[in-house]
């Protein structure tokens, strides 16, 4: 996988480029109940579809500013912020869709039934304030009017998106697999009368031209909604995860009650045609151009952060600080949030050179592979080999900030991908760092680990190279930097 060129005439195009992407995001909000289902293994491959951007290298490696769950409590005592659907489930709670499987649970690893996904979409079509009118108990003969799910059941029928699992009944037990959930997908977002183009059978390799779901599976990819299973398949009679859910709802209906305010991309200056960039935000494009939009264009005071960065300074016990303080130990991005930790030069816990292989043992999340406990030694401050709780791992390292309790917190924690991008001022050329090092003053240009694993491979996990601002994924026994994160508004 080729990561983007580490030099500044490169990174312009990389950002240029970068500038022509947006999201449309329509705002839908939705609810369910829930029955009882027996807990299935997470389906291989299910952390695939986690992926919004497009199938191409130089997409999977552009900068971007991409809407992400606002940084806050867990709604779900069994989805821990680490947990790689985390973003998604959340939005499901707090968009209505679903309440959970029971009182604090979400049950991301049961599968998902046809009579939770009657709830599931009609939410989506309709918005969390729908309630569907009374069951007949007629319409099929498996779904009685004592049924919990009857009215949802009886009321995607009548939005035409089911016709039923066949002989008059609807099978609202039976677990859905991908290929049904592309068909009920595609119906709920364009209606009963929607007919997808026809297949070529060449997107995925276990989807050929005669597959049943065909048509409605490359439309989906299309669509923007999976990117399939890993390995160029899409592993139609997979069956499909709650959690896996989840990512496909909040795409298919473009849910983003959560969306946490998103940084700008700290960008000034405007270009020209057909080439050039000025000092300050004209063109002769007579075009609207990044300089000209958002934060960096109403908030550019560089009061307390360059352009529409907005920033907090922290001491030891988390007590704000004024911009013009010589001395702080976190600090709080006033716009997404969330708090960071603030490197060191003093040798000690937080030191800026202080380097971790990627570690997590917890299988919910760590995309299959936990990594390495102890790959590199004594790569950081109080590092015994006899001592596990002193291995240079971010795992361990994350559980001795917290018993530290750095600036009065005890939750830190790794950041996602899309956290660590948040404070990146995409302004700032190779070799960078490209961070306002006024806030971040011992930042190094060089790569800093997610908490995100990889999963095109299980032995990768992303990182971000503050030289240039891209993120790419590197093997988990490699040492890289960390920055912890915690909190949000």
């Amino acid at each position: 996988m080729a990561a983007l060129p580490h030099t500044g005439t490169q990174f312009k195009y990389a950002v240029l480029l970068f500038l022509l992407l947006f999201f449309q995001v329509t705002m839908i909000h939705a609810g369910q109940q829930r029955v009882t289902v027996q807990p299935q293994a997470p389906v291989v491959g299910a952390g695939d579809d986690l992926l919004v951007t497009a199938d191409s290298n130089a997409m999977k490696h552009m900068p971007s500013r991409r809407l992400v769950p606002k940084a806050m409590n867990p709604l779900y005592d069994d989805v821990p912020a680490t947990h790689w659907a985390y973003a998604w489930i959340q939005e499901m709670g707090a968009s209505g869709i679903t309440s959970g499987c029971a009182p604090q649970l979400y049950c991301p690893d049961d599968s998902t039934t046809r009579a939770e996904m009657a709830v599931f979409l009609e939410r989506g079509i309709h918005g969390s304030d729908f309630v569907p009118p009374a069951a007949t108990g007629t319409l099929f003969s498996d779904v009685p009017l004592t049924h919990w799910a009857a009215a949802w059941i009886e009321q995607l029928a009548n939005d035409g998106v089911t016709n039923g699992c066949g002989g008059g009944n609807y099978c609202p037990d039976a677990e859905v697999d991908r290929a049904q959930m592309a068909v009920f997908l595609l119906k709920a977002k364009y209606g009963a009368s929607y007919v997808p183009p026809a297949a070529t059978g060449t997107l995925f390799a276990d989807v050929p031209l005669t597959h049943w779901a065909a048509a409605w599976i490359e439309q989906l990819a299309n669509d923007g909604v999976t990117s399939g299973c890993g390995g160029g398949n899409y592993c139609p009679q997979d069956i499909l995860s709650r959690a896996q859910m989840a990512v496909f709802i909040v795409r298919t209906f473009g849910l983003s009650s959560l969306a946490m305010p998103l940084n700008d991309t700290g960008i000034t200056w405007g270009g020209d045609y057909p080439s050039g960039n000025n000092t300050t935000c004209t063109s002769n494009i007579g075009a609207p151009q990044d300089c000209d939009q958002g934060r960096d264009a109403t908030h550019n005071d560089d009061s307390d952060g360059h352009a529409g960065f907005s920033f907090t300074k922290l001491d030891a016990n988390g007590n704000p600080l004024p911009a013009s303080a010589a001395s702080w130990s976190c600090v709080k991005d006033n716009v997404t949030g969330l708090i960071w930790e603030v490197k060191t030069t003093d040798g000690g816990l937080h030191d800026k050179n202080d380097s971790y292989n990627w570690y997590n043992t917890d299988a919910s999340n760590n995309g299959g592979f936990e990594g390495y406990a102890d790959d590199d030694g004594n790569i950081c401050y109080g590092y015994s080999s006899a001592d596990p709780a002193s291995y240079c791992n971010t795992q361990a390292f994350v559980a001795r900030v917290n018993q530290q309790g750095w600036c009065g917190y005890h939750d830190w924690r790794m950041p996602s991908r899309e956290e660590l991008r948040s404070p990146v001022n995409y302004a700032i050329s190779y070799p960078g760092p490209t961070i306002d090092t006024n806030y971040f003053p011992n930042d190094s240009a060089s790569a800093v680990w997610s908490a995100s694993p990889n999963v095109y491979g299980s032995s990768d996990a992303w990182g971000l190279d503050f030289s240039y601002g891209g993120d790419d994924p590197y093997p988990k026994g490699s040492p890289h930097h960390v920055r912890l994160v915690r909190g949000g508004q």
